[in-house]
């Protein structure tokens, strides 16, 4: 298990310390609690890839309006839509 200390000034410490004290546990059980629950929704929002939902949500959505999907009906469709430049409402 690991040590992790940082400083904190003495406000901050005796307010920690009360609110501890109100939950019944000791300061340093409250403060794994706090970075437990918090990391834990940290890492809610990072998906598999290393992304945020919203940044997943974006490229999604950015590929719904991306018109050089197909299914073309011949090459020369395809190289149409490959050629033509992105509108700037979907960069």
């Amino acid at each position: 298990m690991a040590i992790i200390t940082f400083k904190a000034s003495e406000i901050f410490k005796k307010n920690l310390t009360l609110i501890s004290q109100l939950k019944g546990i000791n300061m340093s059980a409250y403060i794994k609690l706090i970075l437990t629950n918090t990391l834990k929704e940290e890492m809610n929002n990072i998906t598999k890839n290393g992304l945020t939902v919203a940044e997943e949500l974006g490229i999604i959505q950015s590929d719904f309006f991306d018109k050089t999907y197909g299914p073309f009906k011949n090459t020369d469709d395809l190289m149409k839509a490959l050629k033509k430049k992105p509108s700037k409402s979907h960069k």
